[in-house]
């Protein structure tokens, strides 16, 4: 019995909703039903009565929680007890390729390092490497990418979308005449083939920056344009260091949190990925 199935379970019932349970753990509503019916041929019981109101622990439900709970506390502290003794530290591995994720990985290593001090965090921002057969192969924990394609093991947890939008540092329109310089940045290969579209229409690009965040720094500080996260532009929008290009384009893209369920800490690593959703939300909730 795999132990994500009991925290689903205990998720369901905790709120009530096969959709809420969902949201909250980062993972699709088929995804929480395949779980708790998984569960169910296990037992050969059925743990939820569901109608319009929600989901309603049945009597088996209801019977299997406290179990559920101890079978967790139980497992946490054994892993606590055993998987760390004092002379070494779990050592978590997360990656991303893309430098709009830098801030939010750096909040997220201090975050770590303050709930989970058995722990100690390698941070690797190697922009070429598939995060996927990384994290297959066991050379990284955890990542955060753009890249979808499904990989054998590794498990996917989708991000919200990010609004990727053209900036200048002065007012302009998409066409004008006296367009200043586009600066081309790299964000990875599914946001570039976006932008690329849009290209012929932008002045030609004498300057290309591999890293996001210091292209971003480039465009504010010369006469230069650039497509860049709108969450990462905000605060110098609404200062006035940069403007939107009128009539440009916006595009969409969603990041995902990826990790294998195999790894022998995936306790320790679903704590961590906890705590970067935690992070993520309070970010979104505070610009809107």
């Amino acid at each position: 019995m795999h132990l994500t199935n009991l925290l689903t379970f205990m998720a369901v019932s905790r709120t009530g909703s096969f959709h809420t349970a969902a949201e909250q753990l980062s993972i699709t509503q088929a995804a929480v039903s395949t779980r708790i019916k998984t569960l169910e041929d296990h037992l050969g019981q059925r743990l939820f009565e569901r109608g319009r109101s929600g989901a309603r622990l049945s009597e088996a439900g209801r019977q299997l929680l406290p179990h559920a709970e101890s079978i967790i506390r139980s497992w946490s502290h054994a892993t606590s007890m055993l998987g760390v003794p004092a002379s070494r530290t779990i050592l978590i591995r997360i990656g991303t390729q893309f430098s709009m994720w830098a801030q939010y990985v750096l909040d997220w290593a201090a975050w770590i390092a303050a709930s989970l001090p058995e722990t100690k965090v390698e941070l690797n921002f190697d922009f070429n490497m598939d995060m996927h057969k990384a994290v297959q192969a066991g050379k990284l924990d955890i990542a955060i990418t753009h890249a979808t394609t499904p990989v054998p093991g590794v498990h996917v947890l989708p991000l919200a979308e990010e609004a990727m939008v053209l900036v200048s540092r002065r007012q302009v329109r998409l066409n004008d005449d006296n367009m200043p310089d586009y600066v081309r940045l790299d964000w990875g290969p599914q946001i570039n083939a976006q932008i690329a579209r849009v290209e012929p229409r932008l002045p030609d690009s004498k300057l290309s920056i591999g890293n996001g965040m210091f292209g971003l720094r480039y465009i504010a500080e010369h006469d230069a344009c650039g497509y860049v996260p709108l969450r990462t532009a905000r605060q110098l929008l609404q200062q006035k260091h940069l403007y939107r290009v009128k009539r440009a384009p916006k595009f969409k893209t969603t990041g995902y949190i990826i990790y294998s369920e195999d790894n022998p800490s995936h306790l320790f690593l679903e704590r961590a990925i906890e705590g970067f959703q935690g992070i993520h939300a309070d970010r979104r909730k505070s610009r809107s």
